[in-house]
């Protein structure tokens, strides 16, 4: 059965009218490119070399629509309006990001009510794999917001160890504490242990606030390398890393429920996110099945959910 490749809707060859319209303004774009990887690579500069997806994980960008295709920034003063990712270079079931980080996406989307950037799954004219996503660092007039990850707010010397989600989350509005609350579930429950300071950022407003930014890079780190269930530590205290070497800590709802207080979230509010997650892991696991994942990623993808839905219930 044939899926958007945006929203992952069933029965549609392409782009559904939704996703046309979110993703490109209406217009019916080809889900398969017309230029390979290699023709934007050289437009890349060299990419920094580490252990985590986020440190060998290669992006190039692309320019408004033309017609039905999207093309290549054809020039130092064009616009960039979507970045595109190929395949990891390395790691286990490489092919597998880009279907990875768009039903991982799609489901903090869709399942948990957790604004993202816009994105979608296609093919590069040799037929591998490309994640696309829209750019959300620009106004509908084409300037460009004024956006800064938490490495800078925090002014934090590494982006894994010098500063915990609980520093990040009281600096926080009200509103976007519980954003981010039901962001680090989210994390948690779909495998994802690289969301470091550089993958949290706020975002300028119309009105000239800075606010919370939609999530992105957002996917299951679990299906290609092993990894903590978080990326930095919780709490102030460096659970994680307090720990002997090769001992994790294991977390459960009664860690969140914690967490949510310190930041000062009403006890309702913080009850009700637990059950909404707990009450979706079914629909999770049909989301994962739906996906562009092969039939093995899907597999890996599905036991590290439950899994983490086991831990997250634990007493």
């Amino acid at each position: 059965m044939a899926q958007c490749n945006g929203c992952l809707k069933d029965n549609i060859n392409g782009f559904c009218s939704s996703c046309e319209t979110v993703l490109f303004n209406r217009s019916k774009v080809n889900p398969q490119l017309t230029f390979d990887w290699e023709d934007i690579s050289k437009r890349i500069d060299g990419q920094p070399m580490g252990f985590s997806i986020s440190g060998v994980q290669r992006k190039g960008f692309i320019g408004k629509p033309r017609g039905i295709e999207l093309v290549p920034k054809m020039g130092v003063d064009e616009k960039s309006k979507y970045i595109v990712k190929p395949m990891l270079s390395r790691f286990n079931l490489p092919d597998q990001s880009p279907a990875n980080e768009h039903v991982t996406m799609q489901i903090a989307k869709q399942l948990f009510g957790i604004k993202t950037a816009e994105c979608a799954y296609m093919k590069f004219a040799n037929g591998t794999p490309a994640y696309v996503t829209k750019r959300f660092d620009y106004n509908e007039n084409g300037e460009k917001l004024n956006q800064e990850d938490f490495a800078s707010v925090l002014q934090a010397t590494d982006k894994y160890n010098s500063k915990t989600y609980q520093d990040v989350g009281v600096w926080l509005s009200p509103l976007n504490k519980v954003d981010f609350l039901r962001i680090l579930i989210f994390n948690f429950i779909s495998g994802n242990g690289d969301v470091h300071l550089k993958n949290i950022s706020l975002l300028e407003t119309a009105d000239g606030d800075m606010m919370l930014s939609p999530s992105y890079d957002l996917m299951n780190t679990k299906i290609h390398l092993t990894d903590n269930f978080l990326a930095l530590n919780l709490f102030e205290e460096l659970e994680q890393t307090s720990l002997p070497l090769g001992e994790k800590y294991i977390y459960t709802s009664s860690d969140f429920i914690e967490f949510g207080k310190r930041l000062k979230i009403r006890d309702s509010v913080i009850s009700k996110t637990i059950d909404m997650f707990n009450a979706k892991e079914s629909e999770l696991i049909a989301m994962v099945d739906k996906s562009f994942l092969s039939g093995k990623a899907k597999a890996l993808y599905k036991k590290n959910v439950v899994e983490n839905y086991k831990l997250f219930r634990r007493k």
